[in-house]
C-alpha cells in the first residue's frame, strides 16, 4: 500500500466518521459473520428505485447488493458486487477479493464540500444519486483520498422530501414503514 502523504492532509477537514464500507464476496455469508462478530441484531437493505452513477466521468449502471447495520453509532455497510462493469469497487475485488473499502462521512452542503476537496487536489472516483421507493434521495461521492489518508473517503447526503435525513437505526425502522428500506432476515 502507498504511504499517505501527510503534507496534504492539513488542507482538508473531514467530518466525523459515520460509515465503514466493506466489500464482500457473498452478502449472506458476510451478514452471518458480522452479525456474530459485531453482535449486530438488525440489518437493512435499501429499496432502490433508481441508481444513476458515473465512474471516472463515464455513466455506469452499478449492479450491487448493499446491506447496512449500526454498531456504536457507526454504520457498517456490506457491499457485494454482482455485475462485471468497472466501478469504484473493481480494483479491490480484483486484487484481494474484498475487505475494508472506504470510510463514509455524512455531510451537508454536498456541492460545496466536493468543490473544496477538488480545490485541495482530491478527485471524485465515482459519484451518484440513489432514489428509493419511498422517495429518499442519497447523493454520494467516492473521493480519491488514498494518497493523503491511505483509504477512499465517501461523502454522503441523504434527504427525504428535501429534508436532510441521518442514517441511524430509528430512521431505518421508519424507512421500513415508508418503503425506503427493508429488514434483512438473518
Amino acid at each position: 500500500m502507498q504511504q499517505p502523504d501527510i503534507r496534504d492532509i492539513s488542507r482538508m477537514t473531514l467530518p466525523n466518521i459515520h460509515q465503514i464500507g466493506i466489500l464482500v464476496k457473498d452478502i449472506t455469508e458476510a451478514v452471518a459473520c458480522y452479525t456474530k462478530l459485531l453482535n449486530i441484531g438488525r440489518w437493512y437493505r435499501s429499496s432502490t428505485l433508481k441508481h444513476e452513477a458515473t465512474y471516472r466521468g463515464k455513466p455506469i449502471k452499478p449492479d450491487l447488493d448493499i446491506v447496512i447495520a449500526f454498531k456504536g453509532g457507526v454504520e457498517i455497510e456490506l457491499i457485494q458486487v454482482k455485475g462485471v462493469e468497472e466501478n469504484v469497487y473493481s480494483d479491490m475485488i480484483g486484487k484481494c477479493g474484498g475487505g475494508i473499502h472506504h470510510l463514509g462521512f455524512m455531510i451537508s452542503g454536498y456541492d460545496k464540500k466536493i468543490e473544496e476537496m477538488r480545490a485541495n487536489g482530491v478527485e471524485v472516483i465515482q459519484s451518484g444519486v440513489i432514489t428509493t421507493k419511498g422517495s429518499a434521495v442519497t447523493r454520494y461521492a467516492y473521493l480519491d483520498t488514498i494518497r493523503q489518508c491511505g483509504i477512499i473517503s465517501e461523502f454522503i447526503a441523504t434527504t427525504l422530501k428535501g429534508l436532510p435525513m441521518p442514517h441511524c437505526k430509528s430512521i431505518m425502522d421508519v424507512g421500513c414503514i415508508t418503503g425506503d428500506v427493508e429488514r434483512v432476515n438473518i
